[in-house]
């Protein structure tokens, strides 16, 4: 999406461990919007786009593995990493969706590794990614008066693991300045609860 007259861009970096098992429980990072947002003086963004790049700045260029799990001899394998951007923290990462209320876009990343590496029997390596970002589930653009939350879950990536690294999560929202008005907020108090 293109930058328009009115809007902002901004930017931020977020770092997360990955455990021995290629996991890392659900964690949070929060934006502060709170110099372009107050709902005493009718101020909100209209979150219009959100980009999310995984890094891992101790590797090669700084690119983050593509192989996230390490193949087992006669054992099927796979891992997950799932971004999300939301205005509300979820317990857990399994309740987070496109149509989970307050959750503004979703990146999820996944691999998967079948048969044996050791004799090339039916050894496949399967990567999807999927992004369901602002512009398919927010076209207009998601309003927002409050600090913005990101969260992070890895579940089995042990190929990530072996690194012993710290990884990172750049994150770049376009946002455009508005007005809130009573029927803006009654409209968020809306989707908040709709399920």
């Amino acid at each position: 999406m293109a930058k328009g007259a009115n809007d902002i861009i901004l930017r931020d970096r977020l770092q997360f461990d990955i455990d021995a098992n290629g996991d890392t429980a659900l964690v949070y990072g929060r934006i502060d919007l709170s110099d372009y947002v107050s709902i005493v003086e009718n101020k909100g963004l209209a979150i219009k786009e959100i980009r999310f790049q995984l890094r891992a700045p101790t590797l090669p260029n700084g690119q983050f593995p593509l192989n996230m799990v390490a193949a087992q001899p006669g054992a099927d394998v796979e891992g997950a990493v799932k971004v999300f951007a939301s205005v509300t923290a979820y317990e857990l990462v399994s309740d987070i969706g496109i149509a989970s209320p307050n959750v503004i876009c979703v990146y999820e990343r996944q691999q998967t590794i079948t048969g044996s590496p050791a004799t090339g029997s039916g050894y496949m390596i399967n990567h999807s990614e999927d992004f369901f970002g602002t512009p398919d589930l927010h076209p207009e653009g998601y309003d927002v008066v409050t600090d913005l939350l990101i969260g992070i879950a890895l579940n089995d990536c042990d190929g990530l693991a072996a690194a012993a690294i710290t990884c990172e999560l750049d994150v770049m929202l376009i946002a455009e300045p508005k007005k809130i008005t009573q029927k803006d907020l009654t409209q968020m108090l809306t989707q908040a609860q709709d399920l």
